[in-house]
């Protein structure tokens, strides 16, 4: 009995009672880390919304960038196909008021010829010239207005950029390598030459000629 009683002594002992006190301080512990877990998960619950929240907004941003983006593309596209309308359209209708203007022109060669058909005698041939020379001067101002001008040839130096010489001639009149003649008017439009004057050139006089000069200026001297 009394070694029984010993045992359930010793079953009561201190040892014991420290390690039932070591559990119960362990358990607040592992709570603790329960719930420092918890709160991991949470926030790693909560960072992995935003993420997926922040890429959803990507997603939709990148959406709108394309759609964008291929707006632009087919405004542009449509912006190049007006542009080449408009410049189709310049090139054809470039001189569109040039072609207005010279109407009137034609009216009145029109009018002219109309005029000159219906006149039997010649008593009205003066007015037909005169009316033909009004004609002719409205002509030239309507080219003059778009830049149209003659080019100067008779007198003048000889120029190989505005006059096309297609003979050399002996003069006495003109200095060598001076227009003497103009066969074709040559003009410009604006400061471009669009057709070269076609001229005789003076090559200075001929031998014969120099030396009589010369002669003459001997002669002179002499006296």
């Amino acid at each position: 009995m009394e070694n029984s009683k010993k045992k359930i002594n010793e079953n009561k002992s201190p040892d014991n009672s420290r390690s039932i006190d070591l559990k119960k301080i362990q358990k607040p512990e592992l709570l603790q880390e329960i719930t420092s877990r918890d709160e991991q998960l949470k926030e790693m619950s909560d960072n992995l919304k935003k993420t997926e929240a922040e890429l959803n907004k990507i997603k939709e941003s990148e959406k709108l960038y394309k759609d964008q983006l291929i707006r632009m593309q087919a405004d542009f596209e449509n912006y190049k196909k007006r542009e080449e309308k408009k410049k189709q359209e310049i090139v054809e209708y470039a001189n569109q008021d040039l072609i207005c203007q010279l109407l009137s022109v034609v009216d009145n060669l029109e009018r002219a010829s109309t005029y000159a058909s219906n006149q039997d005698s010649e008593k009205h041939l003066e007015d037909i010239k005169e009316g033909l020379r009004g004609i002719l001067k409205d002509f030239r101002n309507t080219l003059e207005r778009e830049g149209l001008r003659p080019v100067k040839s008779i007198g003048e130096k000889f120029d190989p950029y505005c006059h096309d010489a297609i003979m050399h001639i002996e003069s006495d009149k003109y200095p060598e390598d001076t227009v003497t003649e103009e066969l074709v008017k040559g003009y410009y439009l604006k400061s471009k030459v669009i057709r070269p004057s076609v001229v005789k050139v003076s090559k200075g006089c001929g031998k014969k000629q120099q030396d009589a000069e010369d002669k003459t200026e001997n002669k002179e001297q002499g006296k």
